[in-house]
């Protein structure tokens, strides 16, 4: 086997994402699929439906009254919304709170963190520069970096040597893991969703989101997933603390193009970050 595979193998006998949440997924992706199948399969997990029942009323969604059913839950924020709320709370247990850490050092509550604003900011980029509403945007903000979960638990101190080897605008993240350990977290994020059967779009942002190529547009997944990565960086939000990886050069002057727009979504992110806070704190 590969070391992708290796690491893929090493990781699903210790730790996965729960069944619930696998077989969600595999719905929303499936046309025949029903609200009433949606919803029994949800029940299986009391905790699960009371986690999701908070997020939905947490206000981020800002739905007046309160809502006390699955069911209720779909109607209001939709399935696929709620798909993407199941990926948070399985990837939040997954992820686990963890420790902070100096500038520089991988955490998994660094990357928890990371990931969270990345959800929230490729929503925002999508919705407000390109008119694009699609649930898959959140999902790919919150699950780009599962790989680095995957690595962590199975190869974590040649991870933390990879970190310390990356110097933004000398190299890349991804060019360090494959020189210390023979993959790199996009090609381990992606065999991943593959294996959960995500949906295409999002295994191709996962697999290229630290990719450099004029190729990959600023309106696609990738280019919006990697525009979000960018903003929630500069923010504090990096993968790394203090490390910000640079905006390929073709993204940059659609920035540039849009500077004013990007302006307001920088200073209007604070608050909706805060108003999504009950997505990444930890429980309890």
């Amino acid at each position: 086997m590969s070391v992708t595979e290796d690491i893929i193998a090493e990781f699903k006998d210790s730790k996965t994402l729960p069944h619930v949440a696998l077989r969600v997924t595999q719905m929303v992706n499936d046309e025949n699929s029903t609200m009433q199948d949606f919803e029994e399969v949800i029940q299986l997990d009391p905790l699960l439906v009371t986690r999701l029942l908070r997020l939905v009323n947490s206000p981020y969604f800002g739905i007046i009254g309160q809502v006390e059913s699955i069911s209720k839950a779909v109607v209001f924020v939709g399935m696929k919304s709620l798909r993407n709320l199941v990926a948070v709370e399985a990837l939040r247990d997954i992820f686990g709170c963890g420790c902070d850490s100096p500038a520089g050092e991988f955490s998994r509550r660094q990357l928890w963190l990371h990931s969270a604003t990345v959800a929230i900011l490729t929503d925002m980029v999508g919705k407000r520069i390109f008119g694009d509403a699609r649930e898959d945007l959140f999902l790919a903000g919150i699950i780009h970096d599962v790989g680095l979960i995957a690595i962590d638990q199975v190869a974590g101190d040649k991870l933390r040597q990879a970190c310390r080897l990356y110097q933004p605008g000398r190299n890349s993240i991804v060019e360090c893991e494959e020189e210390v350990l023979g993959t790199d977290h996009c090609r381990v994020g992606y065999q991943l969703a593959r294996s959960w059967n995500m949906p295409s779009d999002v295994m191709k942002a996962i697999r290229f989101h630290h990719k450099s190529d004029k190729s990959i547009r600023p309106e696609s997944i990738t280019g919006i997933l990697q525009l979000a990565e960018f903003i929630a960086s500069k923010m504090g939000y990096s993968m790394l603390r203090d490390k910000v990886e640079p905006l390929p050069n073709h993204l940059v002057k659609h920035v540039k193009s849009m500077l004013d727009n990007y302006k307001i979504i920088v200073r209007d992110a604070p608050g909706e970050i805060a108003k999504a806070k009950s997505f990444y704190e930890p429980e309890g």
